[in-house]
């Protein structure tokens, strides 16, 4: 007749997958620490959530000054362009962080003056997808945000309420930024925010409908 598992066994089981996932933290600690990943992933995602950002607001106000917007429409090109961005973001994050990161591995290994160092490779194939990972997903709820009145409000309405919702978030993110770096909060909000204001303006001044 099998019994099950004693008391004293899951505590040990439990203790042992504790120290697992605790090895597994301090290793990626590590690896962090030996490529300064926090401050690659940090750029990554500030330019993946910036263009995402400004890729939806300047499709959608091309859409309305095309004058055939509808909300299905936005909301359908949102989507995909917000996925296509993540996609390309991340694809191109890879392919030039398997690059730098190739070059600082061999620049450390030099230093070290070891041919070939397991622990320092894996750190910096770890930072390569780690920094990847981050570009491909920021622009995607980036992108997403602007397109939420779009969900409840016909195009005309939902227009001015999804300029307010990217430039907020834009605003959110630069102040964010400005605090991590220990900056002037607001001015770090604001230039977000301009980046923003500047697009429209562009768009709206060199679309088409107006040539």
């Amino acid at each position: 007749m099998e019994t099950g598992e004693t008391g004293e066994e899951k505590k040990n089981k439990n203790n042992s997958l504790k120290k697992r996932f605790e090895d597994r933290l301090e290793r990626y600690r590590m690896y962090s620490c030996i490529t300064d990943l926090s401050s690659t992933s940090r750029r990554y995602f500030v330019i993946g959530f910036f263009d995402g950002v400004l890729t939806i607001l300047g499709m959608i106000m091309g859409a309305h000054l095309s004058g055939q917007a509808t909300s299905e429409i936005i909301i359908s090109a949102g989507i995909a362009t917000g996925l296509a961005l993540g996609i390309s973001s991340g694809w191109g994050a890879y392919e030039a962080e398997k690059i730098e990161q190739t070059i600082m591995m061999r620049e450390k290994q030099r230093a070290l003056l070891v041919k070939k160092s397991s622990a320092v490779s894996r750190a910096h194939v770890f930072a390569t997808y780690i920094s990847s990972l981050v570009h491909a997903i920021a622009p995607i709820p980036a992108a997403y945000l602007p397109l939420i009145p779009y969900f409840f409000m016909r195009a005309d309405d939902a227009l001015i309420p999804s300029i307010v919702v990217g430039l907020t978030s834009l605003f959110i993110v630069g102040a964010l930024m400005g605090k991590i770096s220990k900056r002037n909060i607001l001015i770090a909000g604001l230039r977000m925010m301009l980046a923003g204001l500047i697009t429209l303006a562009v768009v709206t001044v060199l679309n088409p409908s107006h040539l």
